[in-house]
């Protein structure tokens, strides 16, 4: 049986994790060419490949109604990450995880 799926959008005190828009894509970029924010990631990620990560992060959703939310600061509306679960596209030593 078949989870019901999540809202398109669900609200904290500080933060609106909603579905990803066009305008996330580029501090989504951003983020993704910061060398910093990707040291443990195995390479930063160009514009192209942030969005297919946006493409599939949407596919996702759309296959199983839930995934990885964009995160929005309520007092600001500025886009300052990711977060939810997904179901993992590749192989590790401590799967299954699905």
């Amino acid at each position: 049986m078949r989870a019901r799926p999540l809202p398109a959008s669900l609200k904290t005190e500080r933060l609106i994790l909603r579905r990803w828009r066009e305008s996330d894509r580029e501090p989504f970029r951003a983020l993704n060419a910061d060398p910093r924010v990707m040291e443990f990631f195995p390479s930063l990620l160009t514009a192209e490949e942030t969005d297919a990560g946006i493409a599939r992060i949407e596919r996702h959703f759309d296959e199983h109604g839930f995934g990885i939310y964009a995160a929005e600061l309520i007092d600001t509306h500025a886009f300052i990450g990711f977060i939810g679960i997904s179901i993992p596209a590749f192989d590790a030593p401590f799967m299954p995880a699905a």
